[in-house]
């Protein structure tokens, strides 16, 4: 009889902390939330009518510009791209891709992601000034904010990048396969602490 393989994630469960002393880098690395997760897709002729599916639904439009976008049942629209969304919502919530579907037949092509990206969540006082050392964006706060989203690179792997808050928490959505990786270069960047340029207060 086959044997049913247990799903495992890519990173270590626990919270990495680097290491303390001179210019320690104040920062925790680990896996973001459970999450279930969607690729939502349409056509600008198709625009009017899903926005307007989408407000009566779960009361937001998508946003059209790089940004995330909360709405009921902790259903959260984020911004991927020339018309595309990244959709998500927590494990144990109400089935976010049936309800997509129902929602937007036939203006919109829903696809599962769950299975296929990872969540990376940096979070604490200097994790703008760790991810600096891989993300080639500026993330100052006059440019990247609460909400703020990106697809970028982090070193030489495809991200796509959310703030979440002003600590500042940042979660990196990163296919499965390279999330071992991904995570590996942000450790390796924290344990090289902060730059002296980058000291805050």
């Amino acid at each position: 009889m086959p044997e049913t393989l247990a799903a495992t994630s890519p990173i270590p469960s626990a919270p990495f902390i680097p290491p303390g002393g001179e210019q320690a880098a104040r920062v925790t690395i680990g896996p973001g939330p459970d999450l279930q997760l969607a690729s939502m897709q349409f056509s600008p002729a198709s625009h009017a009518a899903v926005q307007t599916a989408l407000m009566k639904a779960y009361g937001v439009e998508a946003p059209v510009t790089p940004h995330a976008r909360d709405g009921r049942d902790a259903v959260r629209f984020i911004w991927a791209g020339l018309d595309q969304w990244l959709v998500c919502a927590p494990q144990g919530q109400a089935d976010l891709l049936g309800g997509l579907r129902r929602v937007t037949q036939p203006h919109a092509a829903i696809t599962a992601q769950g299975d296929g990206r990872s969540v990376i969540r940096v979070r604490g006082r200097d994790s703008r000034a760790i991810l600096s050392k891989l993300v080639p964006i500026d993330l100052h706060p006059r440019a990247f904010a609460p909400d703020s989203t990106a697809l970028t690179l982090a070193g030489h792997i495809p991200v796509q990048i959310l703030q979440h808050d002003m600590t500042p928490t940042y979660d990196l959505f990163v296919f499965r396969s390279l999330a071992h990786s991904l995570y590996h270069d942000l450790c390796h960047a924290a344990r090289g602490g902060v730059p002296v340029s980058e000291v805050c207060p």
